[in-house]
């Protein structure tokens, strides 16, 4: 369900609703992508770079290894740089929190200011559910010298990371305790030894306490590190596990899983000759000069030895020795830095090199003299400006910095350094060059900017470090690098921009890196584990590590290095060895025949294709973005005989029941161990029905003949069903049999009119109608209202003579469709009037006469009682006779020539022409002309015409009697599909019915439209109700796919078909034009049986609407009933029973997080099972438990919960809302982005107190702010690939939230556009409807609740408004389709580049007919570039036709 979840219309789809991942696409529309051509994906537009932890779908087995080896004891992680340390250590957070006590902390410690911001910043991205925070020197933590401070801090967080020396303040203050810890991290492990506050954490505070016999009392002990020792003593290993209480721990089950992600580099000694040696290369004339100035200082002219010369005070004279004996100043410690920095840089680079970093030194520092720059702010002004004077006799010049034919002068270190790169270049090039001096790195990355061999080939960045104590002493004359964008020029490095980073030996350890192809120690590495950890930087496949060595000197270190490092190695672990070992033994070959025949299909399972056919089994269950879908095996090896045995997970979404198998047997490799696993794994899937009896996954037709074997047939779009029921015929056959009759009285009402009653008299008793409107023209409406009475026994006399009357009241209009001498009418109609009476109305009402007889009272008085005017001169065209008779006509006459005529008659009649039509069910359009010869006034001379003897008011009857008989004819069609088709559901309302089985063509008072969007619903609900009960190890692809096929069109037209629902669906509209008399004899003849041309989606619409009918009628139970007769493949039982069936399945209750009861207060629901909500907000990635599941079964029954509730709420409003109107209502409630919103905005408060320092008093000030805990941080997961994802999509919340809820609140159109910037993943949307389905089954299905949280959602909220406010609710899409009417409408897509170096965008060009309206770029996906094209062009468009 990606972009927007639409409601289907089912036009010709072939289910009830689905997700679409594009806008929806016009008639009048074409597409033309021109990204497809790149095969790019719709939402990753830049490429992944490969030390991208989001690659990793989920936790690697090595990882998940460490990670149970963790949760049984304190240990050492000992894994190679890039192998994923870090996110063992997430896991291991994870895991604790989700267990310890709420009041418990994680502490997370590592060496360095940026290693602790990295690492921050994972946890952070990982872990959104819990508060946490990082502790530096700029927070002053120095100050924070009271407990509540530290309480304050520390409220409500979970998670405090930090250097070790601020936790150890707050230890040795007492402001933290350690039986406050749950868990404490040591990332570079190593580093606890000897003094360091690492080890003085555990000297000090640890191991007191568990000497003490008080192990509950200490916190659990996680170690990471590549490099276990950091000296020369591979025995300092046992010293680093003492101290930490820990074990060091390598994977060993999946050992060789870990190698095929961390690769050793290739190792390489490049040798360079000595620049300086035998002192035969000549000084530039910079260094020289340096050297003179610097050798030459008089410390008697330095300011600060005058200054205490001239205090007269014994600490003055004191300081005064002092300086003079160690030429300690301010400048003579700044001309000797830049000084030994001068030649270093001379010694390592060459002369180029020295002269360009002597110049910008000195120029660097007038500058910020002249300009009061505070970079140098440790001496005084006069140190200052003596220090100029100084730099002024220094003869430093500009140097070359454009080399066109020469290169410029370096030393031949840099020369084998340059040569290096250019050989090692490669398109994927990327490395890291450590040097010692933060100078040399300023100075060797310009002189690889400007090389004319490097300039175009090396994109160089540097990184130096940098400290986050705002009272570190500032920079000195010879520093040049600043640390402001060495952030950036990591990322540079990750994305492409920067292929090589020169950097110090702050880069040696923790801090990420993306994998290089190279790695280059410019300078030796300082001890056995920078050497170690340098060499672990490159761990690309075909990495090189080249340590660049002086001849003749630094082999022998080297040597030495390597031997003590493969000592360390083997302290640890044999790695070589055992995987030789391992190499062997899977060369061994084992022999296994265990079969597994199906007995029904002949179908064999195998040792050898078990294997293959479990990879295709978890290869079919739902696929998901971030999720691994492949079996896990995890193998253990027996320490007595070195025999294996396998283990064997499937992925979260397969039912606990059966995720886990085990080998049968012990296997000497575990190769074959594994295959005896998935045999036996592959069994029990079997057995649990999750596959059909060939041994392959269940696809449809499987899960049919699980359900009871009902055969679906492929369905066309149109067919042949059978004709109406004419529900006359069965009225005829009861003519035949007796006279006792029915009578039913009908009565006739309007305003200005006096009421008639006439009887209907039929063999049966009619089906109840409803009061009928019907409409003589533009202004009069009768009212037709009939109630059945007991039955009469009639005498064949009497019948004969209510036949006389029949025919005469119908001869009266309708004589030229009338067979003369028929009388056998199939319903009878008479006056209310005596037995004995009938007879003389009869005699009365026969006939006419002359209309000369009218006198002027008969016509004024009683015109009521004149029947109808017939003008003999145009074959007695029928009239009705007005209110008066006049004796001049004075005015218009039918034929004005009359006027002159002086043989004029006298007397003319005031009538007005009786309606040709018989349909009076249908009111006339109000057009003031088209029926203006039905309701004018015209003048007939009485001479030429006659008058009915049959009163008007009967006439009038006469005239309704088709309109009447057909009103009864759809409600005895809806009785007798109650009575044959739906006994069952015993409905009580026939106008339901009625409404139900009309289709719009009908044209009847009612249709179906409204009651198909309900039965949609009520039917999509139901059977996810059922299926969930009834299939409890089902994964969601089984029930949704299941699922669509119950309630798909196809499925619905065919069970229509096959009841007979066909034979009583109204289609054709009531005219009238063609209405003639029914005739008993007629009826009784035999008729060959004909068919009509239907779609399937008005079978299915049908099917629908009488579902929602029956809700109507009697809720959900007689809505199941009905449900049942059409879809009986399906066990339905009551409802009731499938919410007790549910609640009762969910297994053993789970000990609640103890973050999750914030989540309970967030959602205002106390869980009666808490694995409920548990399972609602884990995620299919995650790997934290194997007796729960993930969210996707709950999801599959929320959606249709969700859709339920927006239906009903729709159906209580206080008026009818349009079938149409309420689908985009639907679609737009439901649509997975705006979910995903109000996801992002759904949160909880808690407080986060911050202490400011003022340093200069020492002054505290604490400041409360309340931080929003939102509802999507607290699911479940264990990707890396997932925290990224949220925090991408938060970030585009944070930059569109405000816009979007102004939109939301205060406009008058829906934010399509706005949404789908968001970019939302799924799960985010997800997550909602599956707490919905959660809620559902804890509450045993009461929709009261669930829709008291869509009102907290924001859900129902905005629905009241959409319909208060009158939304506009089109897809932009759509609207443009409207208005470009009849032209169509193309989009054209692309990718482009942003312009701004962060990569691609999409553009989207909008033309209507032959003309571009608009081009819109800066799209993040083809679904959003082409939504907010499409609304930029409708307004273009609308403003125009303005």
């Amino acid at each position: 369900m990606d972009k927007i979840r639409q409601s289907s219309s089912r036009d010709d789809d072939d289910s009830s609703n689905g997700d679409v991942e594009t806008p929806p696409i016009g008639h009048n529309e074409s597409v033309i992508d021109l990204t497809r051509m790149a095969e790019m994906d719709d939402t990753v537009i830049a490429s992944v770079p490969e030390s991208d932890s989001s690659a990793q779908l989920r936790p690697r087995e090595y990882q998940k290894e460490m990670l149970e080896e963790s949760l049984r004891r304190n240990i050492i992680v000992a894994m190679d740089t890039g192998s994923g340390k870090t996110q063992i250590a997430v896991l291991r957070i994870a895991a604790e929190l989700e267990h310890c006590p709420p009041d418990q902390l994680v502490w997370f410690l590592a060496p360095s200011v940026a290693l602790c911001q990295q690492q921050y910043a994972v946890i952070v991205s990982q872990l959104p559910a819990f508060q946490s925070r990082f502790l530096s020197g700029a927070d002053n933590v120095e100050f924070w010298s009271e407990q509540w401070m530290w309480d304050a801090i520390l409220q409500n967080v979970r998670v405090v990371v930090s250097t070790h020396q601020i936790l150890l303040d707050a230890l040795v203050h007492g402001f933290v305790r350690m039986s406050r810890l749950a868990l404490l991290v040591f990332d570079e492990a190593h580093w606890c030894v000897r003094s360091h506050p690492a080890n003085r954490i555990m000297r000090d505070f640890y191991h007191p306490i568990l000497r003490n016999g008080c192990a509950n009392s200490v916190p659990h002990i996680l170690g990471l590190t590549a490099s276990p020792v950091i000296n020369a003593s591979a025995g300092g290993l046992n010293t680093i596990e003492q101290n930490l209480n820990a074990i060091s721990k390598t994977p060993k089950v999946h050992r060789q899983e870990m190698l095929l992600y961390v690769h050793p580099p290739v190792f390489k000694n490049l040798f360079y000759p000595s620049y300086l040696h035998g002192g035969s290369m000549k000084k530039p004339i910079s260094l020289t000069s340096l050297s003179a100035v610097y050798q030459g200082l008089d410390i008697h002219r330095d300011p600060y030895i005058i200054e205490l010369k001239l205090t007269d005070s014994d600490e003055a004279r004191r300081k005064l020795q002092k300086a003079l004996i160690g030429r300690k100043t301010y400048c003579q410690d700044q001309m000797k830095s830049l000084h030994s920095r001068s030649l270093s840089v001379y010694a390592e680079l060459g002369a180029w090199a020295v002269d360009y970093y002597i110049f910008t030194c000195i120029t660097g520092f007038r500058d910020s003299i002249a300009t009061g720059s505070e970079l140098f702010f440790d001496g005084n002004n006069e140190e200052k400006t003596y220090l100029c004077e100084v730099l002024s006799s220094v003869e430093a010049y500009p140097v070359c910095m454009y080399f066109a034919k020469t290169t410029p002068q370096v030393s031949p270190k840099v020369e084998k350094f340059i040569q290096l790169l250019i050989e090692e270049n490669v398109p994927s090039f990327a490395g890291i060059t450590f040097v010692q001096e933060r100078a040399t790195v300023a100075v060797l990355l310009q002189l690889l900017c400007v090389h004319p061999h490097t300039r175009q080939l090396i994109a160089c960045g540097s990184f130096v470090g940098t400290s986050q104590n705002i009272n570190r002493t500032a920079a000195n004359i010879g520093e040049l690098v600043e640390a402001r964008h060495q952030k950036e020029t990591l990322d540079d490095l990750r994305n492409g921009k920067k292929n090589l980073i020169i950097a110090t030996s702050v880069l040696e350890e923790g801090i990420d890196v993306s994998a290089c192809h190279i790695v280059i120690c410019f300078s030796k590495p300082a001890n056995l584990k920078s050497f170690i950890q340098r060499r672990g930087r490159a761990r690309k496949t075909l990495s090189t590590f080249v340590l660049m060595l002086e001849e003749n000197n630094d082999s022998a270190a080297v040597e030495k290095w390597r031997k003590l490092e493969e000592e360390m190695i083997l302290a640890y672990q044999d790695e070589m060895r055992q995987l030789e070992a391992i190499r062997l033994r899977e060369d061994t070959e084992e022999e296994n025949d265990r079969t597994f025949r199906v007995s029904t299909t002949g179908a064999l399972l195998s040792h050898d294709n078990a294997m293959a056919h479990l990879y295709h089994f978890c290869a079919t269950l739902p696929a998901s973005p971030y999720v691994d879908l492949r079996p896990e095996f995890v193998v253990s090896e027996n320490t007595l005989d070195g025999s294996m045995s396998a283990q064997v997970i499937l992925p979260i979404s397969v039912d606990p029941s059966v995720r886990e198998a085990e080998s049968s047997s012990r296997w000497i490799t575990e190769r074959e161990a594994k295959k005896d696993a998935a045999f036996e794994a592959y069994v029990k899937l079997y057995h649990a029905g999750l596959l059909n009896d060939n041994l392959l996954p269940l696809r449809g037709h499987d899960a049919d003949q699980l359900d009871g074997g009902h055969a679906r047939k492929k369905v066309e779009s149109l067919v042949q069903v059978k004709q109406r029921l004419n529900p006359w015929t069965a009225v005829a056959q009861r003519w035949l049999h007796g006279g006792v009759l029915f009578p039913t009285r009908i009565k006739v009402q309007s305003r200005d009119e006096p009421e008639i009653a006439m009887t209907m008299l039929t063999p049966w008793k009619p089906p109840q109608v409803p009061m009928l409107s019907l409409h003589w023209n533009e202004r009069t409406i009768y009212t037709i209202s009939a109630a059945s009475h007991i039955p009469v026994d009639f005498t064949h006399s009497e019948i004969d003579l209510a036949r006389d009357v029949t025919h005469v009241l119908l001869s009266a209009v309708f004589q030229s469709r009338m067979a003369q001498q028929d009388r056998d009418f199939l319903a009878l109609f008479t006056p209310v009037v005596g037995s004995n009476d009938l007879r003389s109305w009869y005699a009365s009402v026969i006939g006419s006469r002359h209309a000369g007889e009218l006198t002027v009272p008969d016509t004024t008085k009683e015109s009521a009682a004149i029947g109808l005017i017939r003008d003999m001169t145009r074959n007695g065209l029928p009239h009705i006779l007005q209110s008066s008779v006049l004796k001049s006509p004075g005015t218009f006459l039918e034929e004005p020539s009359l006027l002159n005529d002086p043989q004029r008659e006298r007397i003319y009649l005031m009538v007005t022409r009786l309606p040709k039509r018989a349909d009076f069910l249908h009111g006339l359009p109000n057009t003031g002309s088209g029926y203006e010869a039905y309701t004018k006034t015209i003048y007939l001379p009485a001479s030429s015409c006659t008058v009915d003897n049959l009163p008007l008011r009967f006439t009038r009857f006469a005239l309704f009697i088709p309109s009447i008989i057909h009103t009864f004819e759809i409600s005895m069609v809806a009785q007798e599909l109650c009575d044959t088709v739906l006994p069952k559901v015993l409905y009580t309302d026939l106008r339901l019915v009625v409404t139900a089985i009309s289709a719009s063509s009908a044209r009847e008072a009612t249709n179906y439209q409204r009651f198909e969007f309900l039965g949609d619903s009520i039917l999509k609900l139901s059977t996810s109700v059922q299926l969930l009960a009834e299939h409890q190890n089902w994964h969601e692809g089984y029930l949704s796919a299941r699922k669509d096929e119950l309630v798909a069109n196809s499925r619905l037209a065919q069970s229509a078909q096959e009841i007979g629902l066909d034979r009583f669906i109204l289609t054709t509209p009531f005219t009238g034009k063609k209405w003639r008399p029914s005739y008993i004899t007629d009826l009784l003849r035999p008729v060959q049986e004909s068919t009509r041309e239907t779609s399937t989606k008005v079978l299915a619409d049908v099917v629908e609407a009488l579902i929602g009918a029956a809700y109507i009628d009697g809720a959900t139970e007689k809505a199941l009933t009905c449900i049942a007769a059409f879809l009986p493949e399906v066990h339905w039982l009551p409802i009731g029973s499938r919410h007790s069936s549910l609640f009762d399945a969910v297994t053993a209750d789970l000990n609640l997080p103890p973050h999750f009861q914030e989540l309970e207060k967030l959602v205002g629901y106390t869980f009666q099972k808490k694995t409920l909500l548990i399972e609602a907000m884990t995620h299919a990635s995650c790997t934290a438990s194997l007796s729960s599941m993930s969210y996707q079964r709950l999801e599959f029954l929320g959606d249709a919960v969700l859709d339920n509730v927006v239906v009903t709420q729709l159906f209580r409003q206080g008026h009818e809302i349009s079938h149409y109107k309420m689908h985009l209502i639907r679609t737009a409630l439901v649509n997975a982005d705006f979910l995903a919103f109000l996801c992002m905005e759904w949160s909880i408060e808690q407080e986060r107190v911050d202490i400011t320092v003022n340093t200069a008093t020492g002054k505290t000030h604490s400041s409360h702010t309340i931080v929003p805990v939102q509802f999507w941080r607290f699911m479940r997961h264990s990707s890396p690939a997932i925290a990224k994802a949220q925090a991408a999509c938060i970030q585009q919340h944070s930059e569109l939230r405000v816009n979007i809820q102004y939109t939301l609140l205060q406009e008058k159109i829906y934010p399509w556009g706005k949404l789908a910037q968001l970019q939302a993943d799924k799960f985010f949307s997800d997550i909602v409807e599956s707490l919905l389905g959660a809620i559902y089954i804890d509450s045993f299905g009461d929709m009261t609740i669930c829709e008291e949280i869509c009102e907290r959602l924001g859900i129902l909220p905005y629905l009241r408004r959409i319909i208060d406010d009158d939304i506009h609710l089109l897809h932009p899409k759509e609207h443009l389709g409207q208005v470009a009417d009849t032209e169509k409408v193309e989009y054209v897509i692309g990718l482009e580049d942003r312009g701004d170096g962060s990569g691609k965008c999409y553009w989207c060009v909008v033309k209507v007919g032959e003309r571009e309206v608009v081009r819109v770029s800066d799209g993040v996906s083809r679904f959003e570039v082409q939504t907010r094209a499409a609304d930029v062009a409708t307004r273009i468009l609308l403003d125009k036709k303005i």
